[in-house]
């Protein structure tokens, strides 16, 4: 972990009490105690993941810049976890996911504080410079893990996600290709069904993202499991046991502070009574 005085510049230069990003850090922090209460009130296996992970191990809360917070589950639990949610979560927190929600188009699930809002500057659809602002819920991001290989992920995702883009509206490249994703959709969920009872059969270790989220790093079972618990923003949470192995398969030299610019474009946080 960094030493004191480091983390107290970082703080001051990002991430300072009051400030519309630490505002919305600790505004996601309610969610992932809200999540921890429910997970933890009926026995489903998590642990923070990516960002927030390596938050905790170098940090002890956020990194500074950061405005996300991930964590993970084993796919095979997520429908018993999606039951636990849409009957324990309180006021103003959801859960949602594609087949709930049928403006969400990402393959995995997300809780969202309902009364929490962020606006912030994000990529115009279709172009590579433009921005334009958007409003939505702070949420919490929820990845279901799967036994397989990245290269495999990156390979089917290009049969599978294209189907899905095409089959959801979110790229419209003409009727004819429209209508050759949807009617290839199910053969391509058919295939990543079969992907995963191979990933399970010859790759018990290795865990992936699941398939059609676009992200295509490797985790190993034997640096999860068994969990431990880790320090974050004064509170304990699930982590891999060996998350010092885990982080470094993820990012590298993972102890050390990379170079930063401002990464995040929130412009304002806005509160509601809902």
């Amino acid at each position: 972990m960094i030493d004191n005085k480091t983390q107290q510049e970082l703080r001051a230069a990002f991430n300072p009490e009051g400030s519309a990003l630490r505002r919305m850090q600790l505004s996601l922090l309610d969610i992932l105690i809200e999540f921890d209460r429910i997970c933890k009130a009926n026995n489903i296996t998590y642990w923070i993941d990516s960002g927030t992970l390596l938050g905790a191990a170098r940090h002890g809360e956020f990194i500074p810049w950061d405005d996300d917070l991930d964590v993970c589950i084993l796919k095979k639990d997520h429908r018993k976890m999606k039951k636990a949610l849409k009957k324990d979560l309180k006021a103003p927190f959801s859960f949602i996911d594609s087949n709930s929600w049928t403006g969400y188009t990402r393959r995995w699930g997300r809780v969202l504080n309902n009364r929490i809002s962020v606006s912030r500057f994000v990529p115009k659809p279709d172009t590579k410079d433009e921005k334009m602002l958007r409003t939505e819920n702070i949420w919490l991001d929820i990845f279901y893990e799967v036994n397989g290989l990245p290269s495999t992920s990156r390979t089917l995702d290009k049969f599978y996600g294209r189907c899905f883009r095409r089959r959801y509206k979110l790229i419209n490249d003409g009727k004819i290709k429209h209508l050759i994703g949807v009617c290839l959709f199910p053969l391509a969920q058919l295939t990543i069904a079969l992907a995963r009872v191979w990933g399970r059969i010859f790759h018990p270790n290795n865990l992936i993202h699941d398939f059609g989220t676009g992200f295509y790093t490797q985790r190993n079972m034997d640096e999860t499991f068994p969990l431990g618990q880790i320090s974050f923003e004064g509170h304990m949470f699930p982590a891999p046991g060996k998350y010092q192995d885990y982080l470094k398969r993820l990012y590298g030299n993972w102890e050390d502070l990379p170079e930063v610019k401002e990464s995040h474009c929130i412009q304002e946080i806005t509160e509601t009574d809902k």
